[in-house]
């Protein structure tokens, strides 16, 4: 399966790269989303698409083998509280979503090596498309 575009926010983006140049040793899922980075689209916040997953967006996400779509708000490590429906951006189901759009999917590997398959079914909130740009 060939990686499909994908779409970031100057702000995810910068705050994503200052992230990961302060970790002192990067996981495997942290190098896979820096390779995302480096060949993602890059747009000003104002102009990202309305069905984009970004930073703190809430998705519903179905995650092969499973059928049923979950609904899941994508996080940054420090506001990571182990909330129901909370994923890290570090964790492999996060760093694999952001910058997809609805009707997507890409399959990500996972620390034990096999790969999963995600799916955006639909980007029920997205921080940009409310004008929050915090």
């Amino acid at each position: 399966m060939a990686k499909p575009n994908i779409i970031i926010s100057s702000q995810d983006l910068h705050r994503l790269e200052t992230m990961l140049e302060n970790q002192p040793n990067l996981t495997p899922t942290m190098q896979h989303l820096e390779d995302e980075l480096a060949r993602a689209d890059v747009v000003e916040p104002q102009d990202l698409p309305a069905n984009v997953v970004s930073m703190n967006a809430k998705v519903l996400v179905v995650i092969a083998p499973a059928t049923e779509a979950t609904e899941i708000t994508l996080v940054y490590p420090h506001d990571f509280k182990g909330e129901k429906g909370q994923v890290n951006i570090v964790a492999p189901v996060g760093a694999a979503i952001l910058g997809l759009m609805e009707g997507q999917e890409i399959e990500w590997p996972q620390p034990d090596g096999h790969m999963m398959c995600v799916k955006i079914e639909k980007v029920l909130y997205q921080p940009e498309r409310e004008g929050n740009f915090l």
